[in-house]
Order: C-alpha cells, then sequence, then structure tokens
C-alpha cells in the first residue's frame, strides 16, 4: 500500500493515480528499485495535474455536507407540507361553524299562528305561516318546522270549511225559518229567562259537525266550543216564541244513530250575533226528560242541522 502525498488516503502499490483524488503517482514510486532521493522528488506536486475523469476529485466531506443539506431540505418541505395539511383539515370545520343555520328563527311565527288558530282567525293564521319561505322549509334541518306549518295550515283549512259551512247554515235558515211570533225582546238572561243562561251539550253529532259545547250567559255573552280546540265568541238576545219547529226526540241520552225526527213547539228564540260576523238562531223548549233543549230548526241529512241539550 502506498500513501498518497495530496489526500493521504491509502493506494494499491500497484495504482498510477490515486483512487480518491486523482493525483498521478511517479513512476519511481512503483518501481522499487528507484532511490529514496528520487522516489520523494518524483512525488513532489505537479502544477500541470490533470485530472482523471473516471474519478470524482471531490472529497468525501463535500458529499457529506451536500446530503445533510438535502436532508434538511426534504424535513423542512415535509414539515411544511404537513402544516398546510393540518390547515386544510380544520378548514371545514371552521366554515361549518361560521355557515350554521339557526332553526329557532321561526319559533315565534309558529307560536303567533298557533295563538291565531286557537282563537279561529285562520286567515290570520295562514298569511303568518307565509312569512316563513318555502325554500327553508324543504331543507332538511327545518323538517320540524315544516311539520308544524303543515299541521297549522290544515287545522286552518278546516276551520275556514266550518266556517262556510255555518254560513251556509245561516242562509238556509233565513229560508226554511218557520213564522214564529216574538214579543218583549231583550239581551239580558233574567226573570223567566233566567234558566236558558245554560251550558248546553250537541245532543247528536253528524260528521260534518264539529261543536262540542254551547254556553250562554247571564249577560248574554256566547262562547261555543268546537273539538279542533277552536272556540267561537258571540252575543246572545232572548225573545218569547210560538209555532212549530223541527227538532230530535231527545228522550235517549247519548244516541248513537240519528233519533227520530219531531215538530216542537218553542218556549223562546234565542239570537246569536257572532264576533266572526253572522247571526244564528236558536229555539228553546223543555223536552219531555224536563231537560232544556236549543234546535235550529233546519233539516239536515233526513235529521236536525243542529240540536243541543243542557
Amino acid at each position: 500500500m502506498k500513501l498518497c502525498p495530496r489526500c493521504g488516503e491509502e493506494n494499491s502499490d500497484r495504482s498510477l493515480f490515486c483512487e480518491h483524488c486523482g493525483y498521478e503517482f511517479a513512476k519511481s514510486e512503483t518501481s522499487p528499485k528507484r532511490s529514496q532521493g528520487a522516489n520523494l522528488q518524483e512525488t513532489a506536486p505537479i502544477s500541470n495535474y490533470t485530472p482523471n475523469p473516471q474519478k470524482s476529485s471531490v472529497p468525501k466531506w463535500a458529499f457529506m455536507i451536500a446530503g445533510l443539506a438535502l436532508l434538511a431540505v426534504v424535513v423542512g418541505v415535509g414539515f411544511a407540507m404537513a402544516g398546510r395539511n393540518n390547515n386544510e383539515a380544520q378548514l371545514p370545520a371552521t366554515s361549518s361553524t361560521s355557515s350554521t343555520i339557526d332553526t329557532s328563527k321561526y319559533d315565534e311565527i309558529i307560536a303567533e299562528a298557533k295563538e291565531l288558530t286557537i282563537n279561529g282567525d285562520y286567515k290570520k293564521s295562514n298569511l303568518k305561516l307565509s312569512r316563513i319561505p318555502a325554500s327553508d322549509l324543504g331543507k332538511s334541518e327545518f323538517s320540524a318546522i315544516a311539520d308544524e306549518v303543515d299541521d297549522l295550515t290544515e287545522k286552518n283549512e278546516e276551520g275556514l270549511k266550518q266556517e262556510e259551512d255555518k254560513e251556509a247554515t245561516q242562509k238556509a235558515q233565513e229560508k226554511d225559518r218557520p213564522a214564529v211570533r216574538t214579543s218583549g225582546s231583550t239581551s239580558g238572561f233574567s226573570g223567566d229567562y233566567a234558566k236558558w243562561a245554560n251550558t248546553y251539550y250537541f245532543y247528536y253529532s253528524q260528521t260534518s259537525q264539529r261543536q262540542t259545547a254551547l254556553t250562554i250567559g247571564a249577560n248574554g255573552s256566547v262562547t261555543q266550543k268546537n273539538v279542533n280546540g277552536t272556540q267561537y265568541f258571540g252575543k246572545a238576545t232572548i225573545t218569547s216564541a210560538s209555532g212549530d219547529v223541527l227538532s230530535y226526540e231527545t228522550n235517549e241520552q247519548y244516541p248513537t244513530e240519528m233519533p227520530d225526527t219531531k215538530l216542537i213547539n218553542p218556549n223562546v228564540q234565542i239570537t246569536v250575533t257572532w264576533d266572526g260576523g253572522g247571526t244564528q238562531i236558536y229555539y228553546g223548549y223543555i223536552s219531555y226528560s224536563s231537560r232544556l233543549a236549543l234546535t235550529d230548526g233546519v233539516s239536515k241529512n233526513d235529521g236536525v242541522n243542529e240540536v243541543w241539550i243542557s
């Protein structure tokens, strides 16, 4: 083995050039017969040295530095990419939070519409509900609100239909009303009329009728309660009456089938003026079971439109 005088690396005794830096060994270095003095002279650096193109002239420490620099770049890029991916992963959560839909913003409208429906203001209730955009009702987040709107709208349509039926009944009353003599009209239920200030219940309910109870106060106030929870309000006046008016046989307390009809002679005529508009007339008499009875005297479906029993 021989040492390179330039880089100090070991080489084979037969090497003409340094395997590490390309230094050309003098011929005397490869010949054992050459003197040591001559060998030292030959090993002096040559100024016009040309490196072997097949051998690298870059020392090992340069490669190590370059490798470390490249590793640092790779690590830096890796950290940068990881931070970017982390930021991107957090973006959807931020966007989702900022775009959260407030599903309670229509609660007040629903509450007001419900109150209007209960009070029988069906048109106002529908108008209130129309303030909720249809585009929101079609979203899954507002499915509960959509159900409320559908339920209230159905009740409002049913209430409006009942009002139309009542108006039609009132017109039929006026047309079919028998000639009944009246006298001594008064709005107060006092004296002989005091007993007619009472609570009455619908006697035989047919499919299209929704009334349940009718209460007449001593001051003439009237409240009609319906199956769906709505109420009608009005004011009543009372007079004496006579003649023949259509009613039911009221001997059975809770009839399951339509009772027989009959003509009665009324004791009083009670005229109700409803707050929502329109009037309705009831004829009062005392039944065979000694209960107070009211009838509107209008025929309907082979029976009577309305009959009430105290």
